[in-house]
């Protein structure tokens, strides 16, 4: 059994949540199949019948949205969400 998340990372994983969310398109469905499927690219191509350069740029782009959020300062409003 794992240790309970801190406030910390719960709010970390909630902005995560979040981001993805927000992705558009098929950079959310390559994101999702590479961190949650755990698929390959080639995988990926196959079954979205794209290619594997094509899935690299949707993963590419979907990694700058979820580092450029997760690198933000809290706003204000942050500290004030409950759990």
């Amino acid at each position: 059994m794992s240790a309970p998340m801190s406030r910390e990372e719960r709010l970390r994983l909630w902005r995560a949540e979040r981001v993805v969310d927000q992705m558009h398109g098929m950079d959310r469905m390559v994101f999702l199949a590479i961190r949650v499927d755990e698929m390959t690219y080639p995988q990926i191509a196959e079954r979205f019948d794209i290619s594997v350069a094509d899935v690299e740029n949707h993963f590419a782009a979907s990694l700058r949205i979820m580092m450029k959020a997760m690198d933000e300062k809290d706003p204000w409003w942050w500290r004030f969400r409950l759990w």
